[in-house]
């Protein structure tokens, strides 16, 4: 070895021997929390009509037909679907006359879907990746079209989904 090589191995190993004693900054660790909130949501999706057709008023027999509401809401979230009056505020649908009509929670047709309280449907959501489906059951009376003028008749209900 050359003597020069000496003093450079020499140099490098106290070097290497100083920087063994500096003192280094001390590992310290602390928790970072990471959070979320999901929020409360519901939305309705499609909703297909109540079409009664044709009214015989010569049949003597009352008329019924179903519509669909679809909706979601995020998982847990409870929730009322409520239909109002629909634009004369009595469920009657316009045209050339009136006929009175009536929306229904169920086939028996006993307990009524509107939005007033006890009307209301609840729901309970399981999740936004897909929609639920509710059936509504619709039903005219015989005696609330036996004598009414040929021609179309309809109305427009407003369908709601309210967050409890």
């Amino acid at each position: 070895m050359t003597n020069a090589s000496f003093r450079l191995t020499k140099s490098a190993t106290a070097l290497l021997g100083l920087l063994a004693t500096l003192p280094f900054a001390t590992i310290h660790a602390d928790p970072m929390n990471v959070t979320a909130t999901v929020l409360q949501g519901c939305e309705l999706g499609a909703i297909t009509d109540t079409a009664f057709g044709p009214l015989t008023p010569g049949s003597g027999l009352d008329v019924s037909a179903t519509g669909t509401i679809q909706w979601r809401c995020t998982s847990g979230t409870t929730a009322d679907i409520t239909i109002d009056d629909g634009l004369l505020g009595t469920r009657t649908m316009g045209g050339p006359g009136t006929v009175k009509y009536e929306l229904y929670k169920e086939v028996a047709h006993t307990n009524k879907w509107g939005d007033a309280a006890g009307e209301e449907v609840a729901v309970t959501g399981v999740g936004m990746t897909s929609f639920s489906t509710e059936t509504v059951f619709g039903e005219v009376l015989h005696v609330d079209y036996v004598d009414s003028s040929v021609g179309v008749y309809s109305d427009t209900v407003t369908v709601l989904i309210n967050i409890i």
